[in-house]
């Protein structure tokens, strides 16, 4: 038997190995030479080529498209080293119809060797896998898309829940409220718990903390309807009792209702006695001066049970405390209740008798209590709920505020820094410490100017009187009065001239008592404001409060109304930046250019509020807020996104 009928028998009949080639579903091609000439082609070879008949032309040819692409790269490697090369996936893109289509192929470039052992050219091998590609592709869509609804659908949750949780406490004469909540580390269950706090007429204030079955948007929706219920009973003068007996009623309406927990005390000031009904809550901690401790008796079962509620009286003595707290802080891992609650209690008794306050940690007595007694508890473990405490404390009446000094331009500077002293006193956050300075700041400054024209006999009482009282709801009451008269200017100064419009926008309602000549009384204006202490909210080792002092305002030198933000502009810290851009701006009636660039994270409410400053700016005719972002900057990309125009580059 001959070569040739050797090679039939092993092969098959020639004719019948052609029509298996042509009808192989892949590409296959024989190359010969260093120009890659087809020399073999199949008919999905074919299909796939520029032209019809491909034989004999080089592969740049048949394939145009692929120039460029690295394809003929791998010929001219195997033909060279007459080793095979494959590739998986490889994108190769042609123009179909006008546009650019990705089409995506699994390739082997294999030797081709004459008789003579030599090689000749290259076998190509090619299947087009663009439909699993494509496929996967969808699929990973699929995936990401889910996610992406996933995170949104956390992010609502949360959303809810931050609804549902007050970001400040309100600032009382004769008791010092403070707040700190940690929410569920990641992978923990964020529940439905909340916590109100609300001055009451006559001096009362209500601590009320709850937690509705289940996490979720559902145990959101239960929340913002039976805190509804409770506060305006409250607001109503019922009892802590009566209150939970109206949200008890109202869960038979309230789909999941059924089984949350509350807790209610009502706290007077004056006397220190307290009533309170609880509804499957822990029992409150109350905590003595000295330190002495003990937990308040339980109440009834939670709401919907069947359970009915009675009111409880005791007494927070002076400079006592009252806690309340979450389950979550004496029901842990390896520890019994009992054992959970005598640690709160040893926890927060240290605390209250260490006086001496940690460099850096929170200078009140109140929350250097919350502070270290939430560290303590959770520095051994993570906490998989949601954990707030909620204190009370018992403290002297703030006392009153009151300065005379000469009407001159020395004694503003001096003004604003003697009530500084006071609003720190108070403990109010600073949002509002800013307002009301920058308010009586404005009031002294028109009294320097125009209270006392120079035509006055000189031994008249040129002085002003700056004078602040805090309300039992936690107003701030605060005079400016002079000697003079009120001057009406025909001519309004463009720039000056607002300070009233000012004291407006940052604290609200005011009065203003032009006096008479006559009488010998001048003008005095009075301004209202409430005043506030943020809510601490704690995440990992690090708090909101804390978190805070990562946001710097910082005027730059020799250019004036510019400022560099730098740092976390989010819930927390916005406050804080529409205060100095309102300080700056003088509440908007003075052009401000405000960079951006060292913004690390810049979150809705920092958009919103440049977003006011900017409409406020406009509707004072000024030319507004100028905003300053370097092109590869996060406040860049957000600015863009919120339709906010800014400046590239990097202000003077």
């Amino acid at each position: 038997m001959n070569t040739e009928d050797e090679t039939t028998a092993a092969t098959g009949d020639a004719d019948v190995v052609r029509a298996v080639f042509e009808q192989m579903p892949l590409m296959m091609a024989g190359l010969e030479g260093p120009e890659h000439r087809v020399v073999a082609a199949n008919g999905a070879f074919r299909a796939g080529a520029d032209r019809a008949a491909p034989v004999g032309a080089a592969m740049h040819a048949v394939f145009s498209e692929a120039v460029g692409q690295r394809v003929h790269e791998v010929y001219d490697r195997v033909l060279a080293t007459g080793r095979t090369e494959s590739s998986h996936e490889w994108c190769v893109r042609t123009k179909a119809g006008g546009r650019v289509v990705e089409g995506f192929y699994d390739c082997t470039a294999a030797p081709r060797v004459g008789a003579d052992g030599a090689v000749k050219g290259v076998c190509v091998f090619v299947t087009d896998v663009t439909d699993r590609v494509h496929e996967r592709q969808a699929a990973r869509e699929r995936t990401e898309e889910a996610e992406h609804r996933c995170a949104q659908a956390r992010e609502t949750i949360a959303e809810l829940r931050r609804a549902s949780l007050p970001e400040y406490v309100p600032v009382l004469p004769s008791v010092r409220v403070a707040a700190r909540h940690a929410p569920a580390e990641a992978g923990g269950r964020a529940g439905g718990g909340w916590f109100d706090v609300a001055d009451l007429p006559g001096g009362l204030v209500a601590l009320v903390m709850g937690d509705a079955v289940g996490p979720g948007a559902a145990s959101s929706a239960v929340v913002g309807q039976l805190r509804t219920v409770v506060l305006e009973r409250l607001h109503s003068g019922e009892s802590p009792a009566a209150a939970l007996s109206a949200a008890d009623r109202f869960t038979a309406w309230v789909p999941g209702g059924r089984a949350t927990t509350c807790c209610v005390a009502v706290l007077v000031p004056a006397d220190g006695r307290l009533v309170y009904a609880s509804a499957g809550r822990p029992a409150p901690l109350l905590v003595a001066p000295d330190g002495a401790t003990r937990y308040l008796a339980h109440g009834a079962g939670p709401l919907g049970t069947g359970a009915s509620y009675r009111d409880q009286d005791d007494r927070v003595p002076d400079g006592g405390v009252v806690l309340l707290y979450t389950d979550g802080l004496v029901e842990r891992p390896g520890v019994t209740p009992a054992e959970g609650r005598a640690v709160l209690a040893a926890t927060a008794a240290a605390a209250v008798l260490d006086r001496a306050p940690r460099h850096g940690g929170p200078p009140d007595a109140v929350e250097r209590m919350l502070a270290r007694t939430l560290e303590f508890l959770l520095r051994d473990g993570g906490h998989g709920n949601d954990v707030t405490l909620l204190a009370a404390h018992r403290t002297p009446p703030v006392p009153a505020f009151e300065t005379v000094l000469p009407a001159v331009v020395d004694s503003v500077r001096a003004i604003q820094f003697e009530l500084g002293l006071w609003l720190l006193h108070v403990g109010c956050c600073d949002e509002d410490e800013t307002a009301v300075q920058h308010a009586v700041v404005e009031l002294v400054t028109n009294v320097v100017d125009h209270a006392y024209p120079d035509a006055e006999a000189p031994d008249a009482d040129r002085s002003v009187r700056v004078s602040a009282r805090l309300t039992e709801n936690g107003t701030a009451l605060i005079e400016v009065a002079d000697h003079g008269h009120w001057s009406d200017q025909d001519q309004p100064d463009p720039v000056r001239g607002r300070g009233l419009a000012m004291v407006e926008l940052f604290t609200g309602a005011f009065t203003v008592d032009r006096g008479a000549v006559s009488t010998g009384r001048g003008t005095t204006v009075r301004i209202s404001h409430r005043l506030r202490r943020p809510v601490v909210v704690t995440t990992g080792t690090a708090s909101a409060a804390t978190r805070s002092g990562d946001l710097r305002i910082e005027e730059v030198l020799d250019a004036v109304g510019h400022l560099t933000v730098s740092g976390i502009v989010d819930t927390t810290t916005a406050p804080r930046l529409k205060a100095g851009l309102m300080s700056a701006s003088h509440g908007g009636t003075t052009d401000l250019t405000v960079d951006l660039s060292a913004v690390t994270r810049l979150a809705g409410a920092g958009v919103r509020v440049l977003h006011d400053t900017v409409a406020l700016c406009a509707g004072n005719g000024r030319t507004g807020l100028t905003l300053v972002a370097r092109a590869d900057s996060v406040a860049a990309s957000v600015l863009d996104l919120a339709d906010l125009p800014y400046t590239q580059g990097t202000a003077p």
